[in-house]
């Protein structure tokens, strides 16, 4: 058994992997235009991860790369 707030992670042979954040608090989720961006936080800190597609970028301008440019014209 771990101790309260430890990171429990669990390889397998695949490749894959499962991670539990026992002390979780709230999540959010990104669009990039590489992927996408998840954070975690959680009582011990901020988690990032970086979801990067291999060989795509997304077609359009997403919301936040349009604003820059029209706050002048409010």
């Amino acid at each position: 058994m771990t101790k309260h707030g430890e990171l429990l992670k669990r390889n397998n042979t695949r490749g894959d992997s499962f991670t539990e954040y026992p002390t979780y608090i709230k999540h959010w989720e990104e669009a990039r235009p590489w992927g996408w961006e998840i954070r975690i936080l959680t009582e011990n800190g901020l988690h990032t991860f970086h979801c990067k597609w291999k060989d795509y970028r997304r077609s359009g301008v997403l919301k936040e790369e349009k604003e820059p440019a029209l706050k002048g014209y409010n």
